[in-house]
């Protein structure tokens, strides 16, 4: 077999593993919850040990999920970082390419969070 044939035949058992991992995970979760029994204390809402002030159905702003999507955004910004600096030097030049376009759209998006006053970095 090729070394090409090697590495598809490691992702793909990579791949099952992480699937037969994920139903496993999933089942010991089903049954968990079938056994556990629901207490009204445990299961009535509160704020910080207090009754709720206002009524628990109304919407958030969206700001709170964008703000949870920036995050994300420049968490997995910061991950491709990592290995982009620690190996650098063995790169060709249409990776880097790829790269510095890669970190322009992922600053576009920032530019744009900015713009639209999404996220308050500047305020005082």
């Amino acid at each position: 077999m090729s070394e090409y044939t090697n590495e598809l035949i490691k992702i793909g058992y990579f791949i099952g593993l992480s699937f037969i991992l994920a139903f496993i995970l999933l089942g010991a979760v089903y049954i968990i919850s079938f056994t556990s029994k629901v207490d009204f204390e445990k299961s009535s809402a509160y704020e910080c040990g207090f009754q709720p002030f206002s009524e628990t159905t109304f919407p958030f702003e969206v700001q709170f999920a964008l703000i949870g999507i920036l995050f994300l955004l420049f968490d997995i910004e910061i991950l491709y970082l990592y290995p982009l600096c620690t190996s650098i030097i063995g790169f060709q030049s249409y990776e880097i390419l790829y790269l510095i376009v890669f970190f322009i759209i992922i600053t576009l998006g920032l530019v744009y969070e900015i713009s639209r006053k999404i996220v308050d970095f500047f305020q005082n």
